[in-house]
C-alpha cells in the first residue's frame, strides 16, 4: 500500500511491530484489535476506537479475530494534492501518538467512507478525498474535547494572568469565560466552586488590592481609579468605602502617617 492511500482492511492475528516515514490514522471499524504504541502502551480496540501514529513512532499490532480497520496515511512532506496550509493544519494533529473514540456520527462516517473504499479499491482519488475527509472531522472532534477539558480545569493561575494584565481595562466576565473556553453561566458557577466568590466579587478584589498598593506607593485617587479599571473615581471611591471601610485618600494618608 502506497503511504498516500487511504484503506480498508483486516488485521492478521499475528503481531507485527514497525514504524514508518509517514504519519498514520487507524480506526477500528468492527471487532477488536491490540494496539501497542512506543510512546503511549497498549491499548484494546474496539469498534470505534482509533489511534494517531505520528511518523516515526514505533508500535505493534495484532488482529484478534475478526476485524476490520480503516487506515488513513499522511506523507511527510505532503504531496502535490494537499497544500502546505492545509498540511499544516491537519498535521497538528500528530503532535503526538494518542488514542481516542470516536463520536457516534464520527462512527457512522468512518463506516461510509470506508464502504466506498472498499466499493472502489483502485480510485486513488477518492480514497485520498476519504481520508481527508476524516482526518479533519476527527481533528475537529479532539479540538472540541481539548477545549472541553481546559475548560473543566478552570486554571485560575492563568486567570490570574489575564486579570493583571487586562486590570486597567474594563474586563468583562464573558471575556474571562471566554479565555476559559466556558459560557458565562457555566463559567460562574465553576469559578464560584473554585474561589468561593462570585467572578465579579473577585474581579473587585484584585482592583482593591492593586489599587491599595498603588496609593501606598503615592499615586493619587484619580490616577488610581484609572489603573484599576474603575470607571471613575467615584465609583472607585464607593467601592473601596463600601469593602474596607475607608475612603482612598484617608487610607492614604493612614498609611502615610503609619
Amino acid at each position: 500500500m502506497a503511504p498516500s492511500d487511504s484503506d480498508v482492511f483486516s488485521l492478521p492475528d499475528v503481531a507485527d511491530t514497525h514504524d514508518h516515514n509517514y504519519h498514520q490514522l487507524v480506526v477500528v471499524l468492527d471487532g477488536n484489535t491490540d494496539f501497542d504504541l512506543e510512546s503511549r502502551g497498549g491499548r484494546q480496540m474496539r469498534s470505534g476506537s482509533g489511534c494517531i501514529v505520528p511518523s516515526a513512532e514505533g508500535h505493534q499490532f495484532v488482529g484478534l479475530g475478526d476485524n476490520r480497520i480503516m487506515v488513513v496515511n499522511l506523507p511527510v512532506p505532503p504531496q502535490k494534492a494537499i497544500t502546505d496550509e492545509e498540511y499544516e493544519v491537519v498535521s497538528r494533529l500528530f503532535d503526538q501518538a494518542a488514542y481516542f473514540e470516536l463520536n457516534p456520527r464520527l462512527q457512522v462516517l468512518a463506516s461510509a467512507l470506508s464502504g466506498e473504499l472498499q466499493q472502489y479499491p483502485e480510485d486513488v482519488l477518492l480514497a485520498r478525498a476519504c481520508g481527508n475527509t476524516l482526518l479533519s472531522a476527527i481533528r475537529h472532534q479532539l479540538n472540541n474535547q481539548n477545549i472541553k477539558t481546559r475548560g473543566q480545569q478552570l486554571d485560575i493561575e492563568k486567570l490570574d494572568q489575564f486579570i493583571e494584565l487586562n486590570l486597567s481595562r474594563r474586563v468583562q466576565i464573558s471575556q474571562l469565560a471566554n479565555f476559559c473556553f466556558l459560557s458565562v453561566s457555566q463559567f460562574h458557577e465553576r469559578f464560584k466552586e473554585r474561589t468561593g466568590m462570585t467572578p465579579h466579587q473577585y474581579l473587585i478584589r484584585k482592583r482593591l488590592e492593586r489599587a491599595q498598593l498603588l496609593l501606598r506607593d503615592g499615586h493619587t485617587p484619580v490616577q488610581v481609579a484609572e489603573m484599576c479599571g474603575f470607571s471613575s473615581q467615584s465609583a472607585m471611591t464607593s467601592t473601596f468605602s463600601q469593602t474596607l471601610g475607608i475612603t482612598p485618600l484617608k487610607y492614604q494618608k493612614q498609611f502615610r502617617n503609619s
